[in-house]
């Protein structure tokens, strides 16, 4: 995915018929091709010009406007319906498949959650993660799988916080890690003719729509563990400093340019990773299979 970022305050985006650009005090700070051009970040301070605007509703091009603490406050989405829309609330009427669609991400969720729990050496809470995982096939409610999953987010912080102390001053940039994680899966769930508003773990969200928010779920232990190591180089108490944006957005290209095994896809980048997440949910609504999570290696 090719993915512009406007990181620079007084900084904006024009475009002529072949390419965008990003400009900063008069000048062209840097050229990106329109056909190649999936998605487009606007940090706070960062404005558009009506030829980007008049290319990205040419072009179908997703936009989203991004506080530093990754609140999304504004975006351009297609109007059109997305082609399995009707397809994804059948299947979410269903019962079994709701179930185990959650069951699965779930799953992968806490399952990654203690892999990043041993990495930072803490076993207490990974051993009593592994013996809740063992609970959750025995849970057949929505209900049930709401209330297990608010305890076992509950014992995974307050482990946080015993190994980290300052864990309350990466929760902004943790966000803004979610936020980007969510557009990432938005853009690939568009692609691929899914409605992000139909998910089935989450009904509602806050700051993201709600299938991006079920897809991400598994994801989410690989992000965390990414800031806890990355964010004191780009961020201060209570956010992220308009000073590093442009760091973060480079460290975040990174991290989904990096390669991890996949159980099921092998060696691949982490964005390969998402992109083969959403072919595998695609597959699970299109030919009633049961959804296989993203997994870390053992």
């Amino acid at each position: 995915m090719t993915a512009i970022y406007l990181t620079e305050p007084q900084s904006y985006l024009e475009a002529d018929l072949r390419d965008f650009a990003i400009v900063y005090n008069d000048r062209i700070q840097s050229r990106h091709s329109i056909d190649t051009t999936q998605q487009i970040i606007a940090f706070e301070g960062c404005t558009l010009g009506r030829s980007a605007i008049a290319a990205i509703y040419r072009y179908r091009i997703r936009l989203s406007f991004i506080g530093d603490n990754g609140h999304i406050t504004a975006q351009i989405t297609p109007q059109e319906t997305p082609f399995y829309t009707a397809l994804q609330q059948e299947r979410n009427s269903d019962r079994n498949f709701r179930i185990a669609f959650i069951h699965s991400l779930l799953r992968g969720r806490w399952y990654n959650a203690t892999k990043v729990l041993q990495s930072l050496g803490y076993s207490g809470i990974r051993e009593c993660l592994e013996q809740q995982l063992e609970v959750l096939p025995g849970l057949n409610s929505w209900l049930a799988l709401q209330t297990w999953q608010v305890q076992v987010f509950q014992g995974y912080q307050k482990a946080l916080r015993s190994v980290l102390v300052s864990v309350k001053d990466f929760e902004p940039t943790l966000e803004l890690a979610y936020a980007l994680l969510s557009r990432e899966l938005y853009v690939l769930l568009l692609s691929s003719g899914c409605c992000a508003e139909v998910g089935t773990l989450h009904l509602h969200c806050q700051n993201h729509l709600p299938l991006p928010c079920d897809l991400m779920e598994p994801f989410r232990p690989v992000v965390e563990a990414w800031v806890f190591e990355k964010a004191p180089k780009f961020s201060d108490r209570g956010g992220l400093s308009q000073s590093h944006r442009a760091t973060f957005v480079q460290n975040w290209e990174s991290l989904m340019a990096t390669q991890i095994f996949h159980a099921y896809a092998g060696q691949v980048s982490l964005r390969s990773a998402l992109a083969w997440q959403v072919e595998e949910y695609v597959r699970a609504i299109t030919e009633t299979l049961e959804y296989r999570p993203f997994l870390l290696k053992s």
